[in-house]
């Protein structure tokens, strides 16, 4: 009878979680097209085409800085905004964010404070981890079919591309030709990914609102969550990239005989090559393609999760007050 407050202050969290990070995710979801299909546009390239180049109806262009600027306005103005960038994989990003963040910050409270009575850095990041590891685990088939259905209309001209009309469509087509077991393709990677990611969340977020409130006297409020969502964009994301690149290359590449991995650079004859493993993939990445491919989508990810955090955090803390939890404290 003691523990049912607790439990319903855990599920009122969870539901202010899910709901916010949903609407937000949905709104935001042209970022997160663009950073898939930018992070898999090497794998599209013409043989005409460097690895420092991706492929368009027009041509190679650099993927510098100032190449994903045309490469975003190239999948505009070639396919339209809402075509190219919001509808694909939109659904899935919903459920999936609403399954993963309900459990990573709906539970991460709870988790905190049974790590110890005072709130510490060491807290906040390893509450967040663990909670972030177990919703991003069981919500995988959702962020595989998000992934792939946003890489399918950017691989859709070459041979690792799949077609699937909604995530619906996708999860039933990957269980006929995958078994269960291809649901959870990735999950490894997805819940590392997604536990840093979220323990970047909890620790930028709490911490920087802790120690804002108790060392700078600044009250908690929506000026203090927006600012703090930005700290926690920044972490989230600079902790998950290279978790997230290896996940949408394991995610999104078809094996093929003897399960051969595609290169964005050249083809590998290695024999780490031809195992399915995600470990085997980041080895033969980090062999062909070097450390820095890992890092590859950083500022498409930040640019992605900043707005994202910006609306989602402060969003959260309002539906709190409304359920009747307060502002996270």
């Amino acid at each position: 009878a003691n523990m049912a407050p607790a439990r319903d202050e855990m599920w009122r969290n969870m539901a202010a979680s899910s709901v916010t990070v949903s609407s937000a995710v949905v709104f935001f979801n042209p970022l997160d097209c663009l950073r898939i299909r930018w992070q898999v546009a090497g794998l599209a390239t013409t043989p005409s085409c460097t690895t420092s180049t991706f492929s368009t109806s027009q041509g190679c262009r650099s993927k510098g800085t100032k190449g994903i600027v045309s490469f975003s306005r190239s999948i505009v103005a070639r396919e339209g905004l809402v075509r190219g960038l919001w509808v694909p994989g939109v659904g899935a990003n919903a459920l999936g964010a609403a399954l993963s963040r309900g459990i990573g910050m709906g539970c991460y409270p709870t988790l905190r404070d049974l790590l110890g009575e005072s709130k510490s850095a060491f807290s906040m990041f390893a509450a967040g981890l663990a909670s972030g590891c177990i919703g991003y685990a069981l919500s995988t088939p959702f962020w595989l079919a998000k992934t792939r259905l946003q890489a399918a209309v950017q691989l859709k001209q070459g041979p690792a591309s799949y077609s699937y009309r909604h995530v619906f469509h996708a999860l039933g087509t990957i269980v006929r030709h995958e078994g269960m077991a291809g649901l959870y393709r990735g999950a490894s990677c997805l819940a590392v990914r997604g536990a840093l990611m979220n323990a970047g969340n909890t620790l930028g977020y709490d911490f920087t609102k802790s120690n804002a409130k108790a060392l700078v006297g600044f009250s908690d409020g929506p000026v203090l969550h927006l600012s703090a969502s930005v700290v926690a964009a920044f972490l989230s994301s600079t902790l998950s990239i290279p978790a997230d690149v290896l996940m949408t290359r394991y995610q999104t590449t078809r094996p093929g005989v003897g399960g051969e991995w595609p290169s964005a650079t050249v083809p590998s004859t290695s024999a780490a090559s031809h195992s399915r493993s995600a470990s085997a993939l980041a080895r033969h990445m980090l062999v062909t393609e070097g450390l820095a491919r890992f890092f590859r989508g950083w500022w498409p990810l930040f640019v992605r999760v900043a707005p994202v955090y910006a609306l989602y955090l402060p969003a959260y803390e309002q539906v709190r007050r409304l359920l009747g939890l307060g502002y996270l404290d």
